[in-house]
């Protein structure tokens, strides 16, 4: 009977801790009819009981032959049932664009989840993205083609720097082609070929690509910019041929194909042009009637190849100085970039700009450094400033939507200010220096009795 019940009470005590756990979700939008290109949104939600402690660290990670988008905007809070309890969630979004077809695996990863397991108690758990799998494809009509635009609607334009009227050998005219896409990104559209003629010298010039995306990281549209100059070195009638594009209608699923017109112009001869610059008129040299000193005449350029030899010893020798140095100077920035001061500007940074969710993480990191293995709410309850623990209660409450149980406010709304926090951390700083310095003179006192 006794072994009976204590069975019974390890499966209730299995049962309670896996109902305790984080639960994490995922799907994909859209799940079928995929084309390539198009943006996938990967959804992820977790949930945990009673609240979070901290921001949950969602996994970057790389899809191969796909642009993976991380989340920019922030996180969405909400609250859900789960098996008749309320669990508090955080949910972020990815955006997958595929830049091939065919099957696409969302890779194994963990999300960091910090929550309050049983108030006061709180741990960070690790708990696993769920598999997901997506096909993209192209449409049987456009394999074909080298490269596959697929979008609402594209527009080619073009203008040129002067009219192609009276021109003559020696004029350049500038022409730019603008190549604009819905809802896709400007890498995704080809350049267009700009076919060299006799009697025209054509200087292409680095492209413009640009972006418009929502707040979300949608793609509105993206835009290419491509210019050359075309440079006229002989007279006569011209005929740029006409520039064409194909791509994929996602509202009629067909191809359609965008064109520029050919273009004709003529030019006529420049008198006033010279093709070539003649070679400039030589100098007589005329004989020196006096001797010359040969030490005074090699002596400055003597001077300055010793200069370039020892300017160029220093150099190697500042060279191999760096590369000795190179771990000695990659740990001291490691430990200055990781150190309590940098992690203390860091969250007063987060602090002045009023961003609440940033606050609580570089928060919860520099509690860490000063008082290792002391939960949040235990750090700001040894503190003796009630006004600290206040603050932080209302930033729990801003971010969570309700208060953290152990960490007391007096504030009755839950808009957030910095301004009042900041006073009690440079306080709370000043109170943790202080207290570091006397355990540094008691370490030195135990370790020099006789002094």
């Amino acid at each position: 009977m006794t072994r009976i019940i204590f069975t019974l009470l390890l499966v209730l005590s299995s049962l309670r801790a896996v109902s305790q756990a984080p639960v994490v979700r995922a799907h994909l939008e859209p799940v079928n009819n995929i084309l390539v290109g198009q943006p996938v949104r990967l959804i992820v939600s977790v949930f945990v009981p009673n609240y979070f402690t901290g921001g949950v660290d969602f996994p970057e990670f790389e899809i191969e032959n796909a642009i993976l988008v991380l989340p920019q905007d922030r996180p969405e809070n909400s609250n859900t049932q789960i098996n008749g309890a309320t669990y508090a969630g955080i949910t972020q979004t990815y955006v997958i664009y595929p830049q091939q077809a065919g099957d696409f695996h969302i890779p194994p990863a963990h999300l960091s989840v910090p929550y309050a397991i049983a108030p006061p108690k709180s741990i960070i758990a690790t708990a696993p993205l769920p598999a997901l799998t997506f096909h993209a494809e192209i449409p049987e009509t456009a394999k074909d083609l080298p490269y596959f635009l697929p979008t609402t609607n594209l527009t080619i334009t073009q203008q040129w720097s002067r009219p192609l009227k009276g021109l003559r050998t020696g004029d350049a005219i500038e022409r730019t082609i603008t190549v604009t896409a819905s809802k896709m990104q400007a890498m995704l559209i080809p350049p267009l070929p700009l076919d060299h003629l006799d009697g025209i010298r054509i200087y292409a010039g680095e492209p413009v690509v640009h972006d418009q995306k929502t707040a979300r990281g949608d793609f509105i549209y993206g835009r290419r910019v491509q210019s050359a100059k075309y440079l006229i070195q002989k007279a006569g009638d011209y005929t740029l041929p006409a520039l064409e594009l194909q791509w994929w209608n996602l509202s009629t699923h067909r191809l359609v194909t965008a064109t520029l017109p050919e273009v004709k112009f003529t030019a006529v001869i420049n008198p006033g042009y010279v093709a070539e610059l003649p070679p400039p008129l030589e100098t007589p040299i005329v004989a020196p009637t006096q001797r010359v000193n040969i030490w005074r005449h090699y002596r400055s350029k003597v001077r300055l190849t010793l200069d370039l030899i020892a300017g160029a010893v220093v150099f190697v020798l500042a060279v191999r100085m760096l590369y000795l140095k190179r771990a000695w100077l990659t740990n001291w920035w490691d430990e200055r970039r990781i150190s309590e001061s940098a992690s203390f500007r860091r969250l007063l940074h987060a602090v002045r700009t009023n961003d609440p969710k940033q606050t609580y993480i570089d928060l919860i990191e520099w509690f860490r450094m000063t008082q290792p293995g002391v939960p949040l709410h235990e750090a700001v309850k040894s503190s003796s400033d009630t006004t600290l623990g206040s603050e932080v209660g209302l930033l729990a409450e801003t971010l969570y939507g309700r208060r953290a149980p152990n960490i007391s406010s007096q504030h009755p709304t839950k808009s957030w200010d910095g301004s009042k926090l900041l006073t009690c951390l440079k306080q709370q700083r000043r109170v943790h220096k202080a207290q570091q310095q006397t355990f540094s003179k008691e370490r030195l006192r135990a370790l020099n009795p006789c002094e």
